[in-house]
């Protein structure tokens, strides 16, 4: 059995492939599989696997049908064998010593979960570069650790997204039989938020959380295409997706009652798609954004979401643009957002 599982899913990203892999086979932990996982790639990546399978024994390579980011981590961490499951995306790569580090924290604390940092990479704009890590009290939690000072703000600290859960699942290493039976609470169909899902589960299971600080292994590469600045008018139906499953996993593992943070974070995420409404359709009519932000605005979720509001911590500018958005005060939104982003 194999330390660890290092679970990559590959769509369609021949032009990044060989960067990750190379950072993957290159591990000072040497006793890792490699689990490449094909989502129905278009272009060469599928024959890219096939190759690296013939030419290291501890790659193994899964074909299947398209099915989305979710469906790929899930098919790849069922066949998991390592004692622990780690996760790279295809267009990312790792630092030499991530697992090893990791795994030996692991190892010396028998933690359920070991996180650590990320760094993200701008392409083209390396100016843009920027470091991210769970900002928490200490690195060592235990069950009632999480109970005492972490639940209660897991999800929302009652700040503007004040996520404390640090969800990417790229930063997590997990004992393969905490994962392996969660993977059914997953929702292949959640398509914004996948690794929210993932680490909640995660968390709300595990016994014992190591984070190891000021470390930051793992390089999220920002392509071009992942910065797009065109406008998704099906975002509320993605993040209504999304809240729900999170609801229904809070209900399921009955540890803590999650939903007001839940719903905080929706609140937030609404507050940015009506800001893009107006900032991402300049070239749209005041009549047009406001047709839009009407449907947005008097859907029965966004009303109770802003009714509910449990954030105490807002800024004077999020409390007026809230105050617009109950009162639907469409002139003003829109003005708010033409200036601020003009």
């Amino acid at each position: 059995m194999p330390k660890v599982t290092v679970v990559i899913p590959v769509y369609n990203m021949e032009k990044y492939l060989d960067r990750c892999m190379e950072s993957v086979l290159e591990q000072t932990l040497t006793d890792i599989e490699i689990l490449l996982v094909d989502d129905g790639s278009k272009d060469a990546s599928g024959t890219m696997c096939d190759a690296y399978a013939k030419r290291d024994s501890r790659v193994r390579v899964l074909h299947k049908e398209n099915g989305g980011l979710t469906s790929a981590w899930k098919a790849g961490s069922r066949e998991a064998l390592g004692s622990y499951i780690g996760y790279v995306d295809s267009d990312d790569y790792i630092d030499a010593d991530m697992y090893e580090r990791m795994y030996e924290r692991a190892q010396q604390t028998q933690a359920d979960i070991v996180c650590c940092g990320l760094h993200h990479l701008y392409e083209d704009d390396p100016h843009r570069n920027w470091t991210e890590q769970m900002e928490l009290a200490t690195d060592s939690l235990t069950k009632e650790d999480m109970n005492a000072s972490l639940y209660p703000t897991l999800i929302n600290d009652g700040s503007f997204l004040g996520r404390r859960l640090m969800p990417n699942r790229v930063t997590k290493l997990v004992k393969r039989q905490l994962v392996q039976r969660n993977l059914s609470q997953c929702d292949d169909r959640v398509s914004i938020g996948e690794d929210y899902q993932f680490s909640l589960c995660m968390f709300l299971d595990a016994e014992r959380v190591e984070i190891i600080r000021d470390y930051f292994p793992y390089h999220y590469y920002m392509n071009n295409a992942s910065m797009t600045m065109k406008h998704d008018s099906n975002y509320p139906e993605k993040i209504r997706i999304m809240r729900e499953n999170l609801c229904r996993i809070s209900d399921a593992k009955g540890v803590y009652d999650l939903r007001p943070q839940i719903w905080d974070d929706y609140l937030c995420l609404l507050v940015l798609h009506v800001k893009a409404i107006v900032y991402k359709q300049k070239d749209k009519h005041y009549g047009e954004i406001r047709k839009e932000m009407k449907k947005v605005l008097r859907a029965a979720d966004t009303r109770y979401a802003i009714a509910s509001c449990h954030m105490t911590g807002l800024t004077m500018a999020e409390k007026l643009f809230l105050f617009f958005m109950k009162h639907k005060w469409y002139a003003c939104i829109f003005l708010a957002v033409r200036i601020y982003f003009r």
